[in-house]
């Protein structure tokens, strides 16, 4: 029985010996690792070099001196945690391990490349640069991050705040005869940096008589940078067909919110030169003197025989912003020549109908890239089939409030 206890005695004994071995502290350890600075911000434009110090904290338990090796085999990159890159480059000192704790400094320059830049800012998230230190008088180790930010204009996450679309003279509608040179040019307000996805689309006269069908005319591919501005020109677009045509620059990278417009041009036979004839008078009945203009305003007039199509445009005025019109006052007929104060002006927007539509209403698109509280001019023309202009109303005033 005595020997029994014996036995036992020894080996809760060799247990607790155990246990207190395993919490005994290591001989020596890199017990932390500090970046000096621990965050920085690169360019947006270009590769960026950073400057940084590693401070690598060092204790052990046994007396003095303990020499080892402190070394880092590699700086990593991490985007969003994961590993997008590594900077082969060895940072190693030996010390004597005189004193404990000691402070041991290393000190590199690191190249970003632009491509994790550009990566960092479409995951909206910050470079991490990271080493990890070892003793080589103990097995442990430690890892420091570096937080690398980006910083400047392409900074914000890629987006398009605004587009704009003209045709190549600054018009947003034409009239021009079959195979005539003509091209679209887009306008983009952007933020961020990135790769910029989209598609010339045009719909022809076969089509947009009811829902228009777009076809693609041209892939476009083009890095934005971080000015904020892009414009793209059109390839030559088709005018073989007559009628009315659309056109339009469709954004596939990045996702919009921003109204994607699309621009009318209408194609007529090849014009043959012979005598002028004199314009006639189109009536216009609506809209009343005084109303507002709006997606909604109604614009009518009285139809003229011969004509293959309608072209409702609104100028500028000469003036610039002007008071709203006067609800009472009363449109005055224009009798004798019909006088053209618009002559050699660009529309700022317009829109195209069939020759038996009397009416018209401008395309939301339309009256929201129109600057508000300020008054336009406008008028209809009418179009034979032949492309010549055959009748003209008066200008006249709306007010956009």
């Amino acid at each position: 029985m005595g020997a029994q206890k014996t036995r036992l005695t020894l080996a809760k004994a060799a247990v607790l010996t155990a246990v207190a071995l395993s919490v005994i502290p290591a001989e020596a350890s890199v017990n932390s690792v500090t970046a000096t600075p621990a965050k920085v911000q690169v360019a947006t434009n270009g590769a960026s070099s950073v400057a940084v110090s590693w401070q690598v904290g060092r204790s052990f338990m046994t007396s003095p001196p303990l020499p080892a090796t402190i070394a880092s085999q590699q700086a990593q990159l991490l985007i969003g945690g994961a590993v997008v890159g590594t900077v082969s480059r060895r940072l190693e000192q030996t010390t004597e391990g005189l004193t404990s704790p000691e402070n041991l400094i290393f000190r590199e320059t690191l190249q970003i490349p632009r491509a994790l830049v550009y990566r960092a800012i479409k995951q909206d998230s910050p470079i991490v640069v990271r080493r990890n230190f070892n003793d080589s008088a103990e097995s442990g180790d430690e890892n420091g991050d570096l937080l690398v930010v980006p910083a400047g204009p392409g900074s914000a996450p890629f987006s398009v705040q605004r587009l704009s679309l003209t045709f190549d003279d600054q018009s947003r509608t034409r009239v021009l005869s079959k195979y005539s040179d003509l091209r679209a040019v887009v306008e983009l307000n952007t933020t961020g940096v990135s790769l910029l996805s989209g598609v010339w689309e045009v719909a022809d006269g076969n089509t947009t008589a009811g829902a228009p069908t777009f076809r693609p005319l041209t892939l476009v591919r083009q890095g934005v940078g971080g000015s904020g501005r892009t414009v793209i020109t059109s390839p030559r677009l088709p005018t073989a067909l007559e009628g009315t045509n659309l056109v339009r620059f469709r954004i596939t990278n990045p996702e919009v919110s921003v109204e994607q417009p699309a621009l009318q041009y209408y194609v007529t036979p090849r014009s043959f030169a012979g005598d002028q004839t004199p314009l006639r008078e189109i009536l216009v009945s609506g809209p009343r003197p005084g109303e507002a203009l709006s997606s909604e305003t109604r614009f009518a007039w009285s139809g003229l025989l011969g004509a293959e199509a309608y072209h409702v445009e609104l100028f500028a005025t000469p003036a610039g912003p002007a008071e709203p019109a006067d609800p009472n006052a009363v449109a005055a007929q224009v009798s004798g020549p019909i006088s053209d104060d618009t002559a050699g002006q660009a529309a700022l927007v317009g829109t195209f109908v069939p020759g038996d539509q009397t009416e018209a209403n401008l395309a939301e698109f339309s009256v929201a890239h129109l600057p508000s509280d300020r008054s336009y001019l406008w008028k209809v023309s009418a179009i034979d089939a032949n492309g010549a202009v055959i009748g003209i109303s008066s200008v006249r005033e709306i007010y956009k409030p």
